[in-house]
């Protein structure tokens, strides 16, 4: 017994000889379990809308293919915003900047064209495919203040109104406005918008014919080739569609040359980031003077879609799968 007390002692006394930079690691690495259990006691439930938890829920991998597909659907919010008639009264505006742009009215970055599409980018420009220096992710650049058009009158007045006043956007969010042209067989491959130029959500309206906005796909070329998507999901003339959180910023989505049967358009609206203590007091102001949700989360005015990889969209606002 005494001697097993001596072998203590002195276990005791060559802990203390150790080095102070091991001692001050354990006591870190204690510190760090101790923090993690508080942190585990005090984290909200699912579904609870904690932006914070949210945020860590779209970042972190995905479980499995039913996982993603929550995720993605979480992110996604549709609704018919736009009549037939007023369809056709913006229909008739988008025509006369094909026809300014034909005739060489606009500023030179102003208008992108590619083989059966056509961008025509107002209010803020940006590089992007093939027009990259360095090619990845991150890469894409702003064009310099003037070297695009402003957005026209009509589109604040026609479309961006119709989305304050439906709270999908605070007044003033948007600054930057593509509208992309297609005819049949087009495609845009897939991509993320560039989430270091542009605050979420994005907004986008479609015109012209019905199509789809695929997730997840990948492209082959020559000849073109798309892989299946994780989820397609159909997008109406006159709907407005809404991405956020992993749908817009894990995920990649595109626009498929077989969805493209008819002549199309749709109207992008974003916001440039003026830079986070901006967005954020913006974003403040926004909650209290209207009563609703952070506009530059996922927004919870319209139910969510489902988990099959294909959604039915029905008109009044809510999405079935089929």
């Amino acid at each position: 017994m005494a001697e097993g007390i001596t072998d203590l002692r002195q276990k005791l006394q060559n802990r203390d000889r150790l080095p102070q930079r091991l001692t001050m690691q354990a006591s870190r690495k204690r510190r760090r379990s101790a923090d993690d259990l508080e942190f585990e006691q005090a984290r909200p439930e699912p579904g609870i809308s904690d932006r914070s938890a949210r945020q860590k829920d779209f970042t972190s991998p995905p479980k499995d293919r039913q996982d993603e597909l929550r995720r993605i659907h979480q992110g996604i919010r549709q609704r018919i915003l736009f009549s037939h008639e007023e369809c056709e009264k913006i229909e008739e505006k988008i025509e006369e900047i094909i026809l300014r742009a034909d005739r060489g009215y606009y500023k030179e970055h102003t208008v992108d064209r590619a083989p059966l599409r056509v961008k025509y980018f107002f209010g803020e420009g940006y590089t992007y495919g093939s027009q990259l220096e360095r090619k990845g992710p991150g890469m894409e650049r702003l064009y310099s203040k003037g070297d695009v058009d402003d957005i026209p009158d009509w589109i604040f007045k026609m479309v961006v109104s119709r989305l304050v006043e439906a709270k999908i956007v605070p007044e003033g969010f948007v600054n930057s406005a593509v509208i992309n042209c297609y005819l049949p067989g087009g495609c845009i491959v897939s991509h993320i918008d560039p989430p270091h130029i542009f605050a979420r959500p994005i907004v986008s309206v479609s015109f012209f014919s019905d199509s789809a906005l695929c997730f997840g796909c990948k492209f082959s070329f020559k000849p073109i080739r798309v892989s299946k998507p994780v989820l397609c999901l159909p997008v109406a003339r006159g709907c407005c569609t809404v991405l956020s959180d992993y749908a817009a910023d894990e995920i990649t989505h595109c626009v498929r040359p077989q969805d493209i049967k008819h002549r199309r358009a749709v109207i992008i609206l974003r916001r440039k980031k003026l830079g986070w203590s901006v967005e954020k007091k913006r974003n403040k102001n926004f909650c209290k003077k209207s009563g609703v949700g952070d506009p530059f989360t996922p927004s919870r005015v319209w139910p969510s879609c489902g988990t099959d990889t294909t959604a039915k969209f029905l008109g009044d606002g809510r999405s079935l799968n089929v």
